[in-house]
């Protein structure tokens, strides 16, 4: 146990490359699109609450958030790195006889314009280091309009530090897809430096039996409250809320995630 202890102390956490969802891509909507149901109603009440009319989503995805918001009026872009995501996303537009533009890009580097509002979710700034993260702000900076909203949410490193709350994110997912059975078992941990280290093994049974196995690891940074709106403060930005992803009271260290929403202040 204590060797555990150890060995997570020394996990080195990277900016992701551009394949890093190239695994999950196929069977990503299948296990997530039920989770994004809450913070894209509450995405959509801000966005009503101070009059938002065009939206960049610096990382789409497969669109979950850029096809609510658009059909509940919206002008959205949706943008992401990975392609077979955005392949994804791109059939879905298609098939729902849409005219929704996605673009390959890097929200550290891709301007598309001037927008009231740019968005990341589910964690995505995780997927940064700490330097990518402070040149990520300014990149979204440029892409927002005068008084812009950044939204975005992160876990909460305060409440994966508590007690054993790491250990709730522990997962072991069924879904039946296409007659195939497709089985995900992830456990994770955490260290005080906020890096968050997650391994996951894949089931997947064909309808002739056969099974595949394969792994995959990634690693997170997270931040507690205080870290994150200095991050802020200094690259331009108000806080202007933070709250859990449904809108509920941000509690410091009994939040699993914190969703933030600051305006951009030059």
């Amino acid at each position: 146990m204590e060797d555990h202890k150890k060995l997570k102390n020394y996990v080195k956490h990277e900016s992701a490359k551009a394949s890093h969802y190239n695994r999950e891509a196929k069977y990503y909507d299948v296990i997530n699109e039920k989770d994004s149901i809450t913070i894209n109603s509450f995405l959509e009440n801000l966005f009503n609450k101070y009059k938002i009319n065009t939206i960049l989503d610096f990382t789409c995805g497969t669109g979950s958030q850029v096809f609510w918001l658009s059909k509940k009026g919206f002008k959205l872009i949706g943008c992401d790195i990975n392609q077979k995501m955005l392949q994804i996303a791109r059939k879905k537009s298609e098939e729902k006889l849409l005219k929704i533009k996605f673009v390959d890009g890097d929200m550290r580097t891709t301007k598309l314009g001037k927008f009231d509002a740019v968005i990341t979710i589910f964690n995505s700034i995780g997927h940064l280091t700490k330097t990518d993260f402070k040149k990520t702000l300014q990149n979204i900076k440029f892409n927002l309009n005068p008084k812009g909203l950044y939204v975005f949410d992160i876990f909460n490193l305060n409440y994966l530090l508590k007690d054993d709350n790491i250990t709730k994110l522990t997962i072991d997912w069924f879904r039946q897809i296409n007659n195939n059975t497709i089985r995900e078992i992830q456990y994770s941990t955490i260290n005080s430096e906020g890096i968050l280290a997650s391994f996951d093994i894949y089931h997947e049974t064909k309808r002739n039996n056969s099974l595949k196995i394969s792994k995959a690891f990634q690693t997170l940074q997270i931040y507690n409250r205080q870290e994150l709106n200095e991050i802020l403060e200094e690259a331009g930005f108000q806080i202007i809320n933070q709250c859990d992803i449904n809108g509920e009271k941000f509690i410091e260290d009994e939040t699993e995630r914190i969703l933030t929403i600051a305006s951009k202040t030059e």
